[in-house]
């Protein structure tokens, strides 16, 4: 039996201003129907504001209906251990997730402060060995450069345990340039733990695998998963890249279920041990298949 009803991919956005097409935010729906996926809509939304709304009518629409959903958002939900304490004090996942949620600033036309929080993360908790870096070149941050820092030498350092099997994977601290991740992080976060906290559906809600470990069954309807879409060759056509890129994982996942094979993508990936998926599951999270390509082949 499938562990989900629907799958919705998102292919998510750092945008600061309005965006469609190309490195903008684009997301698809599907359910399972029968014999494969059934596609609800693939739509490319503007501004993140605009997207929430629409999660919000998903979870609602799938949780009034007794079904389930996976979302799987391609933007990192940790940083590298140490990063939490130095911080927010402690440890632990969603103590991070509340600090970033509450110094973020993300309007509803996509203007926000990400290099600027950055900037003075860099001075005020990481002093003399900065770790976000990068920067738009019209731009001038007081401690935000536009060069990769040293490596460090004390954690947090440059990559989670995942990101060190992703092909390609480039790290949180990277505000900036081709390929960066570090702002989309930020405001990703940001706006998944307000969801959380401000949506009235938190309580039907897992985030994996923080709060569910690597299990492969879930208690509650609704679980967000990190997503790394790069990890599935293309087999969907679209003019726009990420639109394609979210048309196919959705329907890879939709079939990996169909054959019971999804549930095997949230196990325990085979490569870490046990106090690595300690620090995992605290605080570094894990991306959803990394671990199990043999399976993803197979299937």
């Amino acid at each position: 039996m499938p562990l989900f009803d629907r799958y919705l991919i998102v292919d998510w956005s750092g945008a600061g201003a309005p965006a469609r097409g190309a490195n903008s935010l684009w997301a698809c729906l599907a359910e399972q129907h029968g014999q494969g996926a059934r596609v609800l809509w693939l739509e490319n939304f503007p501004t993140r504001a605009q997207f929430m709304s629409r999660l919000l009518a998903v979870v609602e629409e799938t949780t009034q209906a007794g079904k389930r959903l996976l979302a799987g958002f391609d933007f990192a939900f940790g940083y590298p251990a140490g990063a939490a304490l130095r911080l927010a004090g402690r440890a632990d996942w969603r103590k991070l997730w509340h600090k970033i949620a509450t110094e973020v600033q993300d309007l509803p036309d996509n203007s926000n402060n990400r290099f600027e929080l950055a900037s003075r993360w860099n001075a005020t908790h990481f002093a003399g060995e900065p770790r976000f870096w990068g920067r738009p070149h019209q731009h001038r941050y007081a401690d935000l450069g536009d060069k990769k820092p040293p490596a460090p030498t004390t954690p947090p350092f440059a990559f989670r345990r995942s990101e060190s099997f992703a092909k390609g994977a480039k790290s949180v601290w990277q505000m900036s340039y081709n390929g960066s991740v570090g702002g989309q992080t930020l405001l990703g976060i940001a706006r998944l733990s307000r969801f959380l906290d401000e949506s009235g559906h938190g309580e039907r809600i897992s985030v994996w695998p923080f709060q569910t470990g690597f299990a492969e069954r879930f208690e509650k309807p609704v679980v967000f998963a990190e997503i790394y879409p790069s990890l599935f060759p293309l087999t969907e056509c679209h003019a726009v890249r990420d639109a394609a890129q979210v048309a196919t994982v959705v329907k890879i996942f939709a079939r990996y279920d169909e054959n019971d094979r999804l549930a095997r993508l949230f196990a325990p990936p085979p490569m870490l041990g046990e106090e690595e998926r300690a620090i995992a599951i605290a605080e570094e999270g894990w991306v959803l298949g990394i671990g199990h390509e043999k399976l993803e082949c197979a299937a």
